[in-house]
């Protein structure tokens, strides 16, 4: 098995199931697209890549909660073993992409997508507003970096 790790949006859930044994599992599809340029340098959607997600224990119940949060939807990183596996379906020959998740982390929507700027915090509630702009090994006697 090779490891995967890709960020994509998600598909169709089957929804949090479990074993006989009372272990949480939840099972979903995601899809990654992948962005290529163009000969005249602009930027247009390749093609689609989807993806069979199985996650297992604590972490597939509290993604399944974060998901059902935000209505099914969200993006995806996923890190796993990834497999591939050829099935049949109406006479033609398919291949699937399955990946049993070691993490996988649901990306924060941002409240402002869609209204075409970023929206700007206060420097008080910007915990990076106030890093130094110098490095540390900058400003003593060594002004040379330690490495």
């Amino acid at each position: 098995m090779s490891t995967i790790t890709f960020t994509g949006n998600i598909g169709k859930s089957q929804g949090l199931k479990f074993s006989n044994d009372g272990k949480p599992r939840l099972s979903f599809s995601a899809a990654e697209t992948a962005r290529v340029k163009d000969q005249s340098g602009q930027y247009v959607d390749g093609g689609t890549t989807w993806f069979n997600v199985t996650l297992f224990g604590y972490t597939a119940e509290a993604l399944d909660a974060q998901i059902a949060a935000q209505g099914g939807k969200g993006k995806v990183i996923v890190t796993g073993r990834m497999s591939t596996r050829e099935y049949e379906h109406n006479g033609e020959k398919r291949e699937s992409l399955d990946v049993v998740a070691d993490s996988v982390g649901l990306v924060p929507r941002n409240p402002q997508q869609g209204q075409g700027q970023q929206a700007q915090q206060p420097a008080q509630q910007n915990q990076w507003a106030a890093a130094p702009q110098q490095p540390a090994w900058g400003n003593g006697p060594d002004k040379e970096p330690p490495f």
